[in-house]
């Protein structure tokens, strides 16, 4: 009998673990938006509103826009004229658009705003300077919601 008990123990013990893998994913989200913010503090990394991002496609000296997001993601549509470098390449791909030397200004998107300020972060470390490159706050979910145009 009491080897009976025991395995039911055991085995409600081994269930355990699904429970708490919940937990440890709201903690890592936790993790991983503190590092962004932590990057961005000091880094210094700049953040352009979608409104400003507007203005500065109509400016004479328009910025590089480039999407950090995966594949999967720009199936949905992209900003229109933006390069397509997801995070995963985009050191490998970056120089083909724009060089560090380059005083093009560059903003960086993703989804909701927190890998393009990883994104930026690898282009200063490349050499790319900081006062020239912006992450878009809010990414593409924001552009979207304002009600902007979409390339499909």
């Amino acid at each position: 009998m009491f080897a009976i008990r025991q395995a039911a123990r055991n085995a409600s013990i081994r269930h355990q673990p699904l429970t708490r893998s919940f937990t440890v994913t709201s903690i890592a989200l936790s993790r991983w938006t503190d590092m962004v913010k932590k990057t961005k503090n000091t880094i210094g990394i700049q953040e352009i509103t979608v409104d400003e991002l507007k203005s500065e496609l109509g400016a004479a000296e328009k910025p590089v826009i480039i999407d950090v997001r995966e594949g999967g993601e720009v199936q949905r549509g992209k900003i229109p004229n933006a390069v397509c470098l997801s995070r995963g390449v985009l050191e490998l791909g970056v120089e083909k658009v724009v060089t560090p030397e380059s005083d093009t200004p560059i903003v960086v998107y993703c989804a909701g705003g927190l890998r393009s300020i990883m994104a930026v972060e690898s282009l200063v470390r490349m050499g790319y300077d900081n006062e020239n490159i912006k992450s878009l706050k809010g990414g593409f979910e924001a552009w979207k919601k304002g009600g902007n145009s979409v390339e499909n």
